[in-house]
């Protein structure tokens, strides 16, 4: 009779926690990949964001050219650009020991207003530019067909070059005026001197391409948009997992094309400046009382922000509460932790928000996030915190709660059929209580534990091995 009354109390607590809202993705099975091209001898904005660089095989050389479009994202225009050079301190470059009087082309273009593309060919020689320049291509240059320029490189006659820097761009990044959906295609590039053709520079005809296939979590932002070529990425799909085959692990990683530390994170909402913004839509009505999900974290060290789990709550846009965690040790096994939610204003959008920390080497896993309700009493009213592992557990699960005032409690096990395989009394005092519970001698499978106060009622899941 018990076992169906657990059973039965099951089967409400299911009905009741489907009708509620939950986080699209939350155990982070769903994955889409992309995949990315990038010239394998620049440096390349294929590395910071998809769609602004594309191989074409509409060519006038060889078998691809290269298009480089401007596009907005996240209310910010990303500028499509090809270098051999530090575009920040225009040192590099590659080797070339030649005079050279015009730098010469193909390119198609769709230029729009006042914006207008860049060609860069500068010519160095023991470290000083001695030729070149930034050459423009305007509205008025559009054109559907490929069409040859040549343009000056005002180098002096008698000088011999030991080094060109050459890039190009969509838009105008000098002094702005850029426009979205402006782009140029160029391909067979040349250096002349006097009617002679050059030795060609590096991939002159954008022949050499890299690609990338990265996997991107389904229903969330990631800082993935900010970095795709770094090893590790910043998010990962792996199958070091406590529900369903994957989880997601996030890197503090190092940008070799911003030359800054990015963290690893993901969000349900919009990742453009924080605070973040969009999430899940709940209703006022459709508040959860708690929130809980599977972690694990790696601590390389610390500069100014732990990793870092939160639930953000909104109001008509307005942050008016936030619950979560932050990690400053490293816990090698994956830990199962319950934050209660103590909402006493309005809310109807919830943003769950993950970081890695701001600490290169730091790494945070993520797995199994979910949402709890009230089933018919108030869950969890006493339990301020839970935090179970190792999840999945093998010969024993601990669990850390944190009561807020003393309370008896039962706490049982049940296999998936209802049957009860463990039970014991404890008295639980105000703050931090340890449980150990040995789990050797259940078989392999998926439990229940069940807690049940005075002013705690409280049902979870968890695997053993």
């Amino acid at each position: 009779m018990k076992n169906f009354i657990f059973l039965s109390l099951l089967g409400l607590y299911s009905v009741l926690f489907a009708q509620n809202p939950q986080i699209a993705n939350n155990s982070f099975e769903n994955w889409t990949d992309h995949t990315f091209k990038s010239l394998h001898d620049y440096r390349d904005s294929g590395d910071e964001n998809y769609g602004i660089i594309e191989q074409l095989t509409d060519a006038v050389h060889g078998q691809y050219s290269v298009k480089l479009e401007t596009r907005l994202r996240y209310g910010e225009l990303e500028t499509g650009f090809i270098i051999n050079f530090d575009g920040d301190s225009f040192s590099g470059g590659v080797p070339y020991s030649q005079h050279v009087d015009s730098v010469c082309g193909y390119y198609k273009a769709h230029l729009i207003a006042q914006d207008s593309a860049l060609l860069v060919a500068l010519f160095k020689k023991n470290g000083g530019i001695i030729g070149g320049n930034i050459y423009r291509f305007g509205a008025g240059s559009n054109t559907n067909t490929w069409t040859r320029f040549c343009y000056p490189t005002n180098m002096p006659s008698v000088v011999v070059s030991d080094t060109l820097m050459f890039g190009a761009a969509s838009s105008n990044v000098e002094t702005g005026g850029m426009e979205n959906g402006s782009w140029i295609q160029l391909d067979s590039i040349t250096l002349k001197s006097g009617n002679q053709i050059l030795p060609p520079i590096t991939d002159f005809s954008f022949e050499n391409w890299d690609s990338r296939t990265v996997s991107f979590p389904d229903d969330f932002d990631s800082s993935l948009s900010y970095e795709i070529a770094s090893n590790p990425l910043p998010v990962e799909k792996v199958t070091d997992a406590t529900d369903g085959n994957y989880a997601v692990k996030l890197n503090t990683v190092f940008s070799q094309q911003y030359q800054d530390v990015i963290e690893g994170a993901v969000t349900n909402g919009v990742m453009n400046d924080w605070p973040f913004s969009g999430g899940l839509f709940i209703g006022q009505s459709q508040i959860p009382d708690q929130v809980s999900w599977d972690y694990k974290v790696q601590v390389a060290g610390f500069n100014n922000y732990d990793p870092s789990i939160s639930v953000i709550f909104r109001n008509n846009g307005v942050s008016v509460s936030t619950f979560g965690r932050s990690y400053s040790n490293t816990v090698n096994m994956y830990q199962h932790e319950v934050v209660s939610i103590n909402l006493n204003v309005p809310a109807d959008t919830l943003q769950f928000v993950a970081f890695s920390g701001d600490f290169l080497g730091n790494s945070l896993w993520v797995d199994n996030v979910e949402l709890h309700y009230p089933a018919g009493v108030t869950e969890n009213l006493n339990i301020h915190q839970l935090v179970a592992y190792p999840v999945p557990a093998k010969d024993r699960i601990n669990l850390d709660i944190t009561a807020i005032k003393p309370e008896k409690i039962t706490i049982e096990l049940y296999d998936m059929n209802g049957k009860m395989v463990w039970q014991n009394k404890y008295h639980l005092q105000a703050g931090n209580n340890k449980v150990s519970i040995n789990t050797t001698q259940l078989p392999p499978g998926t439990y229940h534990f069940r807690m049940e106060g005075e002013r705690s009622l409280l049902t979870r899941k968890f695997l053993k091995l």
